[in-house]
């Protein structure tokens, strides 16, 4: 199933010369054949697993893309494949056409990364003064301090056009999580802005100036974002069940282009070109390396690693699996809900591996452009093997220094979990990581880790995976080592940051709040968080092992984990406290107290949140009018549930779904419609998530 097409080319000079010499026979073309096997070696492995309907591959050299296929179904339902038209989401790959957008205004002199982002932006404010400090280049190297994502209509079923000026909003009662400039950590906002920026400067709308000043040129004629829905079978559908979803439609700048694999290697082709591609040139040969400098040179990171070393959009301008066969590489990674991609450029060699594909079990974006990456620059002769899985072979363990285990042992935090080192039984050598849970209680992950001659700590049953702190005082950070992408290499990133309880109290605002619940009422009907996320409860809670801290935690399960914030800031803020470099710092924000109606509210991420236990509750047998607020945001109820089945009635609603008594999502609905709770053995709550027009009502009807 699916589509391919190679060309069987001539070199460009600069790889001819890496392995021809004076005097030689003309070089023959190169075919590629290990390169291409192993794509679709890759393709297949995937499309087995049974989650990835699709996989889409391109092999570019400067002058040519060399080969390119697309695999498997764009809509397994109607039995539609994939072609060479077929599109795919990009993820985050979409910055770098922000990046590059960017640079060309700087070209033309319309703006200078240097220049402040408010500059072009004046109503851009935030609460913290430093916002003001925040250059254009920043927006782009994941420096500006910004908290990471506004989850708010970010990932959604419709069109996603207001988001950016949404998010503007919402940076408007938000801090910085850190210092512009003083650490690199992955930042979506950035993104959001700078097509923000890209407007204010060209004046016109974002995705039209991509169109006519990248795409046109490129000859990327089947990429686009989406202002509305594309056709059934256009696009490569994202599957449960063997079910195509609705379309996905992300943020612009930070995420939202469909594009196809030829098209994504005409767009890398810039890279090795030194700017020109298609029609004539769209980058400058200095746009080109000056997007391609490491940017986090000079900031604090006390794990540096390879994988996290941002250009100007590039995740990677030093990619850790071609530096351990000596090859610079520049990479960029993309993920959504729905999606996986990765541009890839191996610069000095002119080649170029681009992938795409809907997300599953068994794909993996980055690694199988890695692999495919690797075979070519075999069959250029750059390399001389593939290279092999490391050992799983740990170096011997020895005694740690002497106070090495009160020095390591502690609770650290990052974006995704709670974590604890410890100690084991008296007089023990051994170490293990404790996860925190959901019901508030540590459980053992990592085991047996031992102090090793490198300093680091590993386990006999996982040799590779290795723990290290690093560090001194409160800027105490746990590193985690593992194998990557092929298994061929380690790479090393700040996994955690040391907590330390505070010995003040909490308030007694905040005492009143711990152990309490909100719900989100501001996430559009459309979005896919509600579809496909957790909880839509954030709470707020404590342990024992940070005494005077809170952990919040969010809802609907944006890929954050329960956050450390510190009550002391003030009775209506709970302030973020990591500052963590690369990806493990992301998205971190304040939790915001506010006063509705006479009511807590809550705010983080985007998010408002109303308080669950004065969610209005429905009587049996009755029918009741629900109003919706002036702005349009959800209204929740509660049904009692008991011994029957609970049949609800529902009409007047855009959209409406229904929980069980533990908030997981039973049924989502459009329209008017009828639903029925199961019965339950212990009386309890169902509940309601109503969306309706601004301003009207629904109506609800409990009961048979």
């Amino acid at each position: 199933m699916g589509y391919r097409h190679r060309l069987r080319i001539a070199l460009p000079a600069l790889a001819i010369a890496l392995f021809t010499g004076c005097g030689s026979s003309p070089p023959q073309p190169v075919s590629f054949a290990a390169a291409i096997q192993e794509a679709e070696d890759a393709a297949y492995e995937a499309l087995r697993g049974g989650e990835t309907t699709s996989v889409g591959i391109a092999i570019s050299t400067s002058g040519e893309t060399v080969w390119s296929q697309s695999f498997g179904m764009a809509d397994v339902a109607r039995g539609i494949p994939v072609g060479p038209a077929t599109r795919f989401g990009i993820g985050s790959v979409s910055k770098m056409f922000a990046a590059a957008a960017v640079m060309q205004l700087v070209e033309q002199g319309r703006l200078r990364l240097e220049d402040p982002a408010v500059r072009h932006l004046p109503t851009f404010h935030m609460i913290d003064p430093r916002y003001r400090d925040i250059t254009v280049g920043m927006l782009l190297d994941h420096t500006s301090g910004l908290p990471g994502t506004v989850f708010r209509d970010g990932f959604q079923t419709a069109t996603v056009a207001s988001y950016a000026d949404e998010a503007l909003a919402t940076f408007g009662n938000e801090r910085l999580r850190a210092a512009p400039g003083y650490e690199g950590t992955y930042c979506n906002d950035g993104f959001t802005l700078s097509e923000k920026v890209i407007e204010a400067v060209s004046g016109m709308p974002f995705v039209e100036y991509v169109r006519r000043s990248i795409l046109v040129p490129l000859g990327m004629r089947h990429s686009a974002f989406p202002l509305t829905s594309f056709p059934a079978g256009s696009f490569a559908a994202y599957h449960v069940g063997g079910v195509p979803m609705p379309q996905e439609f992300v943020t612009y700048g930070a995420g939202g282009l469909y594009s196809t694999p030829d098209d994504l290697a005409a767009f890398a082709r810039l890279f090795l070109g030194a700017g020109a591609a298609g029609s004539g040139a769209v980058l400058s040969p200095l746009s080109v390396t000056t997007m391609a400098v490491d940017r986090t040179t000079g900031t604090f990171d006390p794990v540096p690693s390879a994988a996290e070393t941002y250009g100007l959009g590039w995740d990677t301008v030093a990619d850790p699996a071609l530096g351990q066969v000596g090859v610079l590489g520049w990479g960029k990674n993309g993920g959504s809900f729905y999606y996986q991609a990765q541009l890839l450029v191996a610069p000095s060699q002119g080649l170029a591996v681009v992938v795409m594909g809907p997300t599953g079990r068994n794909f993996n974006a980055l690694a199988v452009a890695h692999r495919v990456m690797l075979r070519a620059l075999q069959d250029l002769g750059t390399i001389v093997a593939f290279p092999a899985p490391l050992p799983p072979v740990a170096p011997p363990p020895v005694e740690p220094p002497p106070g090495f285990a009160a020095y390591a042992t502690g609770t650290y935090a990052s974006t995704f979990e709670i974590l604890r080192l410890v100690q084991g039984p008296a007089g023990s050598t051994s170490f293990s990581i404790l996860s925190l849970e959901e019901d508030g209680t540590f459980t053992t992950r990592d085991e047996g880790l031992r102090y090793r001659t490198d300093g680091w700590l590993a386990s006999d049953a996982s040799p590779l995976r290795a723990f290290r702190v690093v560090g001194e005082g409160a800027s105490r950070y746990l590193a985690l080592r593992e194998p990557s992408s092929t298994g061929a290499f380690l790479d090393q990133a700040a996994h955690g940051q040391r907590m330390e309880g505070i010995a003040a109290p909490l308030s007694a605002a905040w005492r009143t709040r711990v152990g309490r619940s909100w719900l989100v009422v501001n996430e559009s009907p459309d979005s896919l968080m509600l579809r496909f996320g957790k909880s839509p409860r954030l709470t707020v809670t404590t342990v024992p092992e940070l005494p005077g801290l809170v952990i919040a935690t969010p809802p609907l399960g944006t890929g954050r984990s329960p956050q450390v914030v510190n009550p002391t800031w003030s009775d209506d803020r709970a302030a973020m406290m990591l500052v963590i470099p690369g990806n493990h710092g992301r998205n971190l924000e304040d939790l915001e107290i506010l006063v509705r109606q006479g009511e807590e509210w809550t705010r983080s991420g985007g998010y408002v949140n109303r308080p669950l236990e004065t969610v209005p509750r429905l009587p049996v047998g009755a029918t009741t009018s629900v109003p919706m607020g002036p702005e349009g945001w959800a209204e929740w109820r509660s049904v009692p549930l008991g011994g029957s089945p609970m049949p609800v009635t529902v009409t007047g609603a855009r959209a409406w779904r229904t929980y069980g008594s533990a908030f997981e999502m039973l049924e989502g609905l459009n329209g008017d419609g009828t639903f029925t709770f199961p019965a339950v053995s212990q009386p309890g709550l169902g509940w309601l998530l109503l969306h309706g027009p601004a301003g009207g009502t629904v109506t609800v009807t409990t009961g048979p």
